[in-house]
């Protein structure tokens, strides 16, 4: 279930601030949409939020086509600062042993 295609290259992408569609060999909608968000993620760009991905037949055969843009600087910034938030309050949690999750359950 390989991303099969990607158009156009990414840095071209990036340069001319146009979408990538990425097809995705798998065999249904909800995997498609995992792998594509996957390959997204790997190439520092977002998946557009259609819920059902366009089903083409191509010469590798069946694929399911996403697409994929470079989010705007504000949205990254957004993501960033609720990444790193998440972060210290993980950080800020105090640390568990087998023995505090079982004295939990009694």
């Amino acid at each position: 279930m390989p991303i099969v295609q990607t158009y156009p290259p990414v840095d071209e992408a990036k340069r001319r601030g146009v979408p990538v569609f990425v097809d995705s060999t798998a065999e249904n909608n909800v995997d498609a949409i995992r792998e594509v968000e996957d390959w997204c993620r790997q190439n520092g760009l977002v998946r557009a939020r259609e819920n059902h991905l366009r089903t083409l037949r191509t010469a590798a055969g069946v694929v399911r086509r996403g697409i994929c843009y470079e989010p705007p600087v504000a949205e990254t910034e957004q993501r960033r600062a609720e990444w790193n938030d998440m972060e210290r309050r993980r950080q800020a949690m105090p640390e568990t042993t087998p023995d505090d999750a079982a004295s939990e359950e009694s």
